[in-house]
């Protein structure tokens, strides 16, 4: 079963560590990974941080996914009527990978998500799916 990531989760190393032997298949979109290549490239430079990253997304079997026409309509979809989607433009992108895969989202922030059917955070995601 896929399983989506936001940006945020990647602070958390146990749950990382759990993903790698759990049977789930990280997945994440192409924002998130600009994200977090940005977040390590103003500490330690683009070189460092595309190597650093990519060990990292390699370690999990992250499979990273770019945002096409298809999610752009679910991001649509999903934000009409809600009032907040330039403050959270890049939520409902990473989001609308989760709704395009059927598949729950994993963040550290569910508020921006509380339009998503399924969403955890790391240690809600590994009680409920087998965490020791």
């Amino acid at each position: 079963m896929k399983v989506v990531l936001d940006t945020n989760v990647f602070n958390d190393r146990r749950f990382l560590e759990w993903l790698i032997e759990s049977p789930f298949q990280p997945v994440t979109s192409s924002g998130v990974y600009m994200e977090v290549l940005y977040r390590y490239a103003r500490r330690k430079g683009l070189l460092e941080a595309k190597s650093k990253v990519k060990a990292v997304f390699e370690s999990i079997s992250l499979e990273i996914m770019d945002f096409d026409e298809e999610s752009a309509e679910i991001v649509v979809q999903s934000a009409l009527g809600r009032w907040d989607f330039s403050k959270n433009a890049r939520d409902y992108m990473i989001g609308s990978l989760a709704v395009k895969l059927n598949a729950p989202l994993v963040t550290n922030n569910k508020k921006h998500f509380e339009w998503l059917p399924e969403v955890y955070t790391p240690a809600e995601f590994m009680e409920k799916f087998g965490s020791s």
